[in-house]
């Protein structure tokens, strides 16, 4: 990957978790949030701009971010489900982003080294849809090329980018993500990593 390569992050922390009963994004992990961990994690990645989507809740994300280089895009239809969020996200970004990764806030092992092999594998292969690979799964953090920017635009819903993996008529590139299996959804989630810390 070339410096003229630059890539962005999104990060989907609009949800109101509803199965859990309170924003997992503001679960504790590790002395901070789940939305700062995986922030920090998406700002160690080299990334050229990183777009946080916030929507319940939204002033207590921006307080937890409050200080961190991060553009925070507010979704007022947040409750339509996530591919609105995606549509913010991507619509905020700078043009010259030529691949967008999207990540969630529930995976909390998601890495620096991750984020970016992601898009490097991108710029190196010319793969559209690049997915990260774990139990026989591909999903996300996915990182998705130019080419594929009117496909997320086009989603609806709460269809995510795992639609467009599933659908995409050429080969999906993958690179493996150790945990990507532990995400927080229900209490027993947080009681685990909670107790994993």
């Amino acid at each position: 990957m070339k410096s003229s390569d630059p890539f962005g992050i999104i990060i989907l922390a609009a949800g109101a978790s509803t199965r859990l009963g309170r924003p997992k994004q503001l679960l504790s992990y590790k002395d901070k949030t789940l939305v700062e961990h995986v922030t920090q994690a998406a700002l160690g990645s080299e990334a050229s701009e990183v777009v946080i989507v916030v929507g319940f809740e939204a002033e207590a994300m921006r307080n937890k971010l409050n200080g961190l280089v991060v553009s925070i895009v507010e979704n007022p239809e947040w409750k339509s489900g996530m591919a609105s969020s995606i549509r913010c996200g991507l619509l905020s970004l700078r043009s010259d982003i030529k691949c967008v990764v999207i990540a969630l806030c529930d995976q909390p092992h998601v890495t620096p080294e991750l984020f970016r092999k992601l898009a490097v594998r991108h710029f190196e292969t010319g793969a559209e849809i690049v997915a990260s690979s774990y139990d026989g799964i591909l999903g996300a953090p996915c990182a998705f090329g130019e080419p594929m920017y009117p496909s997320l635009l086009a989603l609806a819903g709460d269809a995510g980018a795992r639609e467009l993996i599933r659908k995409s008529p050429t080969p999906v590139e993958c690179v493996a993500f150790e945990g990507g299996r532990v995400d927080v959804d229900t209490i027993e989630d947080v009681q685990a990593l909670q107790q994993s810390t």
